[in-house]
């Protein structure tokens, strides 16, 4: 099984006017000046980033609820989003 995701704790998820927003809660998380804006997809794939599924599995839900072409490359999607996060400090170290 490849490394697992889990968001930071002290990160917020709102939905705000149709848009899922990221809130950081604590100073160590992020600047309380900032907030995080995802895109359609982000949404669906942060509530799944509860460290029990691997980048192969989200991909693969992630197929699932778009329907995306078997050819379609979704894993380096998931990754650039993965790192986003990361380095942004809204996943656990």
């Amino acid at each position: 099984m490849m490394s697992v995701a889990r968001t930071a704790p002290g990160v917020v998820a709102r939905n705000v006017g149709g848009e899922t927003v990221l809130v950081p809660t604590r100073a160590d998380v992020a600047s309380f000046d900032r907030i995080f804006v995802l895109s359609r997809v982000g949404a669906f794939l942060w509530p799944l980033l509860d460290g029990t599924r691997d980048r192969d599995e989200l991909c693969r839900l992630l197929r699932e609820r778009y329907s995306v072409p078997v050819g379609a490359d979704v894993a380096r999607d998931v990754d650039a989003f993965l790192a986003e996060l990361s380095q942004r400090g809204l996943l656990a170290s």
